[in-house]
């Protein structure tokens, strides 16, 4: 009965059973005209439910909003205002353009279907599209071209598991996830053969915890030599995000940074922010002269706890694992790593892939007592 009542949950959650993704797209801007166009296969167009019987092939199909309604127009025809928008594809291969014309950006190329209306005085538009198609797109936008397989392997399944664990996070908005960084960036399809061949390869694979759970798959850019702890970050203190350290990425573009702050600003933050006392010289010497050898959480002094993560924000640094020192008027704040450092470090997974460490391998480097499955059996795998 436990494993019926499992498979039931899962279906209900969207987990197990959900092949498709509903995305919203241009969510970062506020849009009021796009230009759709047909580029492969076929699609049906609707408008406000009722089926359009000319071609859409290769046809430029621009929609205007006005007020709570939109204006749409094909060449040489005005086809009037509606609510809804539909291209549905009608074939597996099917593809459509997309490019915002207020305000002006560039075009965007999706698979599947698109749903647009009016929503808070803007278009809203939903690109509804198989989770592979989603991951792929995914993939390319969250880590680029020009990198080795086994690292878009790993990211393929880090993106997957991301977006199932997060699939009702937008519920109450209409769709599952969003394309910024609040969800998972998502620009476009991808069409970098690697990735395509990654996201093959790895089809329904995501990573669980030893309770078989989704796992929060977090990620970042570089780490510095040292991952983070996730409860030192954020509230959760997740048995599978726990620091390591990582010789990978140590040389990678992304290692060490620099920055100067006039002496000046930075004790008169420290004093109104944090009430720290500047006055006191040997309090004052050490807020100039702070080291980490490897990640802190907090900057103590007395009964004093200054978040690092804090400071990190407050002056937009690259990372929250820095050393500061005294320089005549100014700091010089020497730090290590790029985002927040829990999780996996990309630079250090595209290191590792580049000497010919395996996918499985680099996930359970950064995750700890993990285990990837297939999102399709993940019922099989429950004990009573």
């Amino acid at each position: 009965m436990r494993k019926v009542f499992y498979v039931l949950l899962l279906f209900c959650a969207g987990v197990v059973s959900a092949q498709d993704m509903n995305v919203r797209i241009l969510s970062t801007m506020k849009v009021s005209a796009v230009n759709v166009t047909v580029q492969r296969g076929s699609f049906q167009l609707l408008l406000d439910g009722k089926p359009q019987h000319d071609s859409v092939a290769q046809q430029v199909i621009q929609i205007t909003m006005i007020e709570d309604s939109m204006l749409v127009r094909i060449p040489n025809d005005t086809l009037g205002k509606f609510a809804l928008i539909q291209l549905n594809a009608t074939t597996d291969t099917s593809t459509f353009r997309i490019k915002p014309i207020v305000p002006m950006s560039g075009t965007r190329t999706y698979d599947d279907n698109l749903t647009i209306s009016v929503v808070n005085g803007q278009l809203f538009c939903r690109n509804n599209v198989n989770l592979e198609s989603y991951v792929g797109g995914v993939v390319e936008s969250e880590s680029g071209g020009r990198s080795f397989i086994e690292f878009y392997k790993v990211q393929a399944i880090i993106c997957r598991t991301y977006a199932l664990a997060h699939i009702n996070r937008h519920f109450l908005d209409g769709f599952d996830v969003c394309d910024g960084v609040h969800c998972q960036v998502y620009r476009s399809k991808t069409k970098e053969p690697l990735i395509l061949q990654a996201v093959t390869e790895t089809n329904g694979k995501v990573i669980v915890d030893k309770n078989l759970n989704l796992i929060t798959a977090a990620f970042h850019s570089n780490c510095g030599g040292e991952t983070a702890n996730s409860g030192d970050v954020w509230a959760a203190n997740l048995p599978y995000l726990k620091s390591v350290e990582d010789t990978f990425c140590r040389r990678m573009p992304n290692a060490i940074w620099k920055r100067k702050i006039d002496k000046d600003d930075w004790l008169n933050y420290l004093e109104t922010k944090h009430k720290y006392p500047v006055n006191d010289s040997t309090a004052c010497y050490k807020a100039l002269n702070m080291t980490q050898y490897d990640r802190e959480k907090e900057y103590v002094y007395g009964g004093l706890r200054i978040p690092y993560k804090n400071i990190r924000s407050d002056w937009q640094l690259k990372s929250a694992y820095f050393s500061i020192q005294e320089q005549q008027d100014s700091i010089l704040i020497s730090g290590r790593g790029y985002g927040h450092g829990v999780g996996l470090c990309q630079e250090g997974a595209i290191r590792m892939a580049k000497l010919g460490y395996t996918y499985d391998f680099i996930i359970n480097f950064y995750y700890r007592n993990v285990e990837i499955v297939d999102k399709s059996r993940l019922d099989f795998f429950r004990e009573d």
